[in-house]
Formats: structure tokens, C-alpha cells, sequence
């Protein structure tokens, strides 16, 4: 059997690519590294948050956030977290979004009030 020849000049010819407009030099622009330093060490200081103790003539608690439905709880200090995905029905997972939503929590922190009260036990 030969080979059969394709000429592809006509495609070529129809998918020429346009100009390119001339290229713009770049502004160039002096930088002073030591002022770039200071900033950068200004930004990745460890910030400090300044404890506010009560005074006599205050004896009003501190009031809480009004918005109450994403908050997180607050751990004495900062565990390690660990993954673990789980499979659930999806009966069990409605459910437990439905009782997320009514105490007004996302559904991890009512998963992990749930585990805390049972090994509480």
C-alpha cells in the first residue's frame, strides 16, 4: 500500500499567528535591602497581646461576641491536631447537622463536644 501525502500549507496559512507588539523595557527602580530587612522583621515579630486586669471602679464581666454560630473553642494551650476522617450514614450525618445547626455551632465542634462528654465518662 503507499503512503498518501497530505499537504498542510492551506491550515498553516489560515492559523498564522499575529504580530507580537514591540517589547517594553522595564522600569527599574533602586531598592534599599536594609529598609526591606527592617520591614520584614517588623512583619515576623512574635506579637504580644497586652493583658488587661480588672480595676476596682469596672466590675462589669467582659461581654461576649454576639455572634456565637462559628465560634471555636478555646483550648488552655494549643494541641497537636490529628486527622481522622470517619464514613457515616447519611441519615446520622443530617442529623448531626441539624443538632450543629440548632446549637448554633459548626459540626466539628459539636463532634468533638460529643466525644469529650463521652470519655468524660
Amino acid at each position: 500500500m503507499a503512503k498518501k501525502t497530505f499537504d498542510i500549507s492551506g491550515t498553516l496559512n489560515k492559523n498564522k499567528s499575529p504580530q507580537l507588539p514591540d517589547k517594553v523595557p522595564l522600569k527599574k527602580t533602586s531598592k534599599d535591602t536594609e529598609v526591606i530587612k527592617a520591614q520584614v522583621e517588623q512583619i515576623h515579630q512574635p506579637t504580644v497581646e497586652p493583658t488587661v486586669e480588672p480595676t476596682a471602679k469596672s466590675s462589669k464581666a467582659p461581654q461576649a461576641s454576639k455572634n456565637r454560630s462559628r465560634s471555636k473553642p478555646v483550648a488552655p494551650e494549643k494541641e497537636k491536631l490529628v486527622r481522622l476522617p470517619i464514613d457515616t450514614p447519611e441519615r446520622m450525618h443530617k442529623r448531626l447537622k441539624i443538632r450543629a445547626i440548632e446549637k448554633g455551632i459548626s459540626m466539628r465542634d459539636y463532634i468533638l463536644q460529643l466525644l469529650e462528654k463521652e470519655l468524660k465518662k
